[in-house]
């Protein structure tokens, strides 16, 4: 677990972990992964089954008093996305901070994403902090203005903001009331409750958005002038022209912004990785930015804005055309460990020619050479559910985390509606692509719901090819729980829960019987 003296040079973690304490987060939950996942464990969060549970858990806290904090990586936002929009008209008690991680890159994620965009999904404030300092001061006005409109407030952070150097941040502790959950309007309908939420709710939030010294406007002369949120604000600072910069950008601050417009013939929009602000300005002639091809897609630098704010000034178009080169796997590998325990498993797989559903994780990179034994990963905990969908009997490949995140209900549907497939669970007691966290032993669990075997690996290519063709031929859904124990973290396994016994099948279980069709 690190600590404050552990995290040199990465000031923007030690804000946020600064804002935590001095608001009094009593309940700070999280699930791991990349960039908030060293975040996390400063802030000393526990771990959740999956995001939904980490947000339900924040709620039920501030319902009953508790400031808390919730920490995601941008694809978990998807996961908690229902009991999320759900609180913008239900209401809160204490103050309740959601921090989305935003993957750049992306670097350790499937896909891209901008969590800005869930502002205007879910209804709920969110501010996208530029500087450690900003970011400090941001999570305090969240907490007080979480607990003034009774709604959770979303703060976006990105790794190149938890890893940015600041000057030292000066403390000021702002604890809550300990506010419970009121019961407001019972008398409303659903559509009642909301017409409240944007009438006033959001009203109230837009006159705090224009209010904020949160935002910060830099006039010089000239024509051109950028408005940026987040770390391209930062980018933008020294180019010598004027620049509006946004911490709030749900609701966004519409008369700073009008004012802003007004004064300057162009405007450059600057932001990553998705033109949100841009496309909120309507297509307004002036208005340039990535939907206009001056700044690429994506994560930006610094020489993009030079380049743009240089042709701007100079009334000039920017290159267009679609990208030429996509970055690509160094070497055609995959990034499977050459110490892989599973490494053999992966091997019999490919060889078996039926459809294999792979898992966020360590799975996910069987999917490339020398491997390829993996065909489908559409995200964590979901390859039970879509082998599901076979028009054959394939194979769900899932990591043990990846089974109590979410893949246990696309077992239990599985069970339910008599799906025809095979489960491979890859147990190592860990999750081992995002910091080696301690995760639930569901073994027992699979033994009741399902016919069961256990497998121990390092093993031959031969051996597992061998148990994973006789389970295929086996009539309804089975089980493999292929337990090793993954290098990186063996020491680490030795302070956890010793691994459990042996699996062995479950009483019901026979031996496979040989289906002509198989």
């Amino acid at each position: 677990m690190k600590g404050l003296d552990d995290l040199n040079g990465s000031d923007g973690l030690k804000a946020v972990m600064q804002a935590a304490d001095d608001a009094g987060a009593a309940s700070r939950t999280y699930v791991p992964g990349y960039p908030i996942t060293d975040l996390a464990a400063g802030l000393n969060a526990e771990i959740s089954i999956n995001e939904k549970v980490a947000l339900e858990i924040a709620l039920g806290a501030s319902a009953t008093g508790l400031r808390s904090m919730v920490v995601v990586k941008q694809v978990g936002m998807n996961a908690l996305a229902d009991p999320l929009v759900i609180s913008a008209t239900h209401n809160i008690g204490s103050g309740l901070v959601l921090i989305a991680g935003d993957d750049l890159g992306p670097r350790g994620s499937q896909v891209e994403m901008d969590s800005r965009f869930y502002g205007p999904l879910a209804k709920l404030p969110l501010l996208d902090p530029r500087d450690p300092e900003n970011l400090y001061a941001s999570i305090l006005e969240a907490y007080s203005l979480s607990e003034g409109l009774r709604v959770p407030v979303i703060v976006r952070v990105t790794a190149p903001l938890l890893a940015e150097e600041c000057p030292q941040i000066s403390s000021r502790p702002t604890f809550g009331t300990g506010q419970r959950f009121r019961r407001l309007d019972m008398d409303l309908t659903m559509r009642g409750l909301n017409q409240r939420h944007h009438e006033k709710t959001m009203a109230r939030a837009a006159g705090a958005a224009f209010s904020s010294s949160l935002n910060r406007m830099k006039k010089c002369a000239g024509g051109v002038g950028i408005i940026a949120s987040g770390r391209p604000a930062v980018l933008a600072e020294g180019l010598e022209v004027s620049g509006l910069y946004l911490t709030y950008v749900n609701p966004l601050p519409w008369g700073l912004i009008r004012q802003f417009l007004d004064d300057h013939q162009t405007i450059l929009v600057a932001e990553e990785p998705e033109p949100f602000i841009e496309s909120m300005l309507g297509g307004l002639e002036k208005v340039k930015g990535k939907l206009t091809r001056h700044l690429p897609s994506g994560e930006l630098k610094r020489e993009d804005l030079i380049q743009a704010v240089e042709a701007l000034k100079d009334d000039a178009d920017m290159p267009g055309g679609p990208v030429n080169e996509y970055e690509t796997v160094a070497g055609g590998r995959g990034g499977v460990c050459e110490d892989c325990p599973f490494a053999s498993l992966f091997y019999a797989l490919r060889d078996l020619h039926v459809p294999v559903a792979g898992d966020a994780g360590c799975s996910i990179r069987a999917s490339r050479l020398p491997y390829q034994s993996v065909d489908v990963v559409y995200g964590l905990g979901s390859s039970i559910g879509v082998a599901s969908g076979f028009s054959t009997k394939g194979i769900a490949l899932v990591g043990d985390y990846a089974l109590a995140h979410s893949g246990l209900q696309g077992l239990i549907n599985a069970l339910w509606q008599k799906r025809d497939l095979l489960a491979v669970v890859l147990k190592n007691d860990v999750a081992a692509m995002t910091g080696g966290q301690e995760v639930p032993d569901l073994t027992a669990l699979l033994e009741g719901l399902l016919p069961t075997r256990g497998f121990d690996l390092p093993a031959t290519v031969q051996e597992a090819e061998q148990i994973l063709q006789e389970e295929l031929a086996r009539n309804g859904p089975s089980a493999i729980v292929a337990r090793g124990i993954c290098p990186r973290y063996a020491s680490d396994l030795s302070n956890h829960q010793p691994i459990s016994p042996d699996i062995r099948r479950s009483p019901r279980s026979r031996a496979p019987s040989r289906c002509p069709d198989h």
